[in-house]
């Protein structure tokens, strides 16, 4: 289970690293009116980042789990992975 946790501390950790430097200097180049679509695009990929961290925390238990060969905790995870890519889905449409 200590491997597991690395690896999902490390997923968070680097997510949420990355979307708040992203959000800084977006942030920043609006604020220093920076033209362009640069600003606005570091914007939405710091918010991609951010969203998509706590899925990506669902992938890798489910990766983790079946290299332990715990099935109990595949299926589960893996429903979910599903509950939350059905939501996506829902919310598209």
């Amino acid at each position: 289970m200590n491997r597991l946790e690395q690896h999902i501390g490390t997923v968070l950790r680097v997510g949420t690293i990355a979307s708040s430097a992203l959000f800084a200097i977006g942030l920043l180049l609006v604020l220093g009116h920076v033209a362009g679509e640069l600003p606005r695009v570091l914007l939405t990929v710091a918010l991609i980042v951010l969203i998509a961290t706590p899925p990506m925390r669902v992938v890798i238990s489910v990766i983790e789990y079946v290299r332990e060969r715990d099935w109990t905790f595949v299926v589960l995870t893996l429903i979910v992975l599903l509950a939350l890519a059905g939501s996506v889905v829902a919310a598209r449409f």
